[in-house]
């Protein structure tokens, strides 16, 4: 490993956390041995378990489930957590930083998406590419308003034109929708639920950010890669094949944010 990429990522790691201290997020190192829970193994089936003392623990794969464990278990106090350390997935060592929001509102949500985007696009000559961001419910309300099986979210995930045609017909709402350019998705789905709240709040992040001049797709077809998000989900790539930050709504009430270090361009 380069000297330059070790001194880059103390110093980035050193920055972003002065950056959650001036924030007011409580700053959290934790241990990388913890506890083996069931649904962490569901979450990240690359886990690494073993036992110690007739107790099944695991080594951190993720931080966002070994935060959410942390605090069901505690129940902590603070709301806004930051953290920056490695975490160990397919017998590989990987860095993280990221944020966990639990109760968050939408402007808390907001405010920390934007703080992300100023703070490491500080860091890096490129400029963002695209945020890409979907909500599994806005499949839903296609599903209810028009009396579909929901099996065809899959068809919808897989983007299996052909079936989805085969299925719904050429002139079907949502055969239209993925038919069209990704890009134009928003005004489609805008045109068709324009007062439902999901998309409210798609639509106000889309303001939120327009100083930043990258492209903004709703993509009905994007799933997040991890299973335990189950709301508004977003990744922001700069000019790479991979997410530099990714982040979502999980448990109900939490919203994380992830920045990816390894392969997302910043390093």
């Amino acid at each position: 490993m380069e000297n330059t990429l070790i001194i880059n990522r103390l110093k980035l790691a050193q920055d972003y956390t002065a950056l959650l201290d001036h924030e007011n997020y409580q700053l959290v190192d934790m241990n990388m041995v913890e506890p083996f829970y069931i649904e962490d193994k569901e979450h990240h089936p690359s886990t690494i378990i073993f036992e110690r003392n007739e107790q099944l623990m695991s080594i951190r794969s993720d931080w966002t489930r070994s935060l959410l464990n942390y605090n069901e278990n505690y129940q902590l106090n603070h709301r806004h957590f930051g953290y920056f350390g490695p975490v160990v997935r397919g017998y590989e060592t990987f860095y993280q930083a990221g944020v966990e929001l639990y109760g968050p509102g939408e402007e808390d949500i907001l405010k920390s998406i934007d703080m992300h985007l100023s703070f490491f696009q500080s860091k890096t000559a490129d400029r963002y590419r695209a945020i890409v961001v979907n909500n599994d419910e806005l499949l839903d309300l296609y599903i209810e308003k028009y009396n579909l099986d929901s099996n065809i979210k899959e068809l919808i995930y897989e983007k299996n034109i052909s079936e989805i045609r085969k299925v719904l017909g050429e002139e079907h709402p949502l055969t239209v929708l993925m038919t069209a350019k990704v890009s134009d998705q928003i005004e489609i789905i805008n045109n068709e639920f324009e007062n439902s709240e999901v998309l409210g709040f798609i639509n106000h992040l889309k303001s939120y950010l327009e100083d930043y001049n990258m492209k903004f797709i709703l993509d009905l077809s994007f799933r997040s890669p991890q299973s335990y998000y189950n709301g508004f989900y977003f990744q922001v790539f700069l000019n790479h094949d991979y997410p530099l930050l990714s982040g979502g709504e999980y448990n109900s009430n939490a919203f994380g944010i992830a920045v990816n270090l390894s392969n997302g361009g910043l390093l």
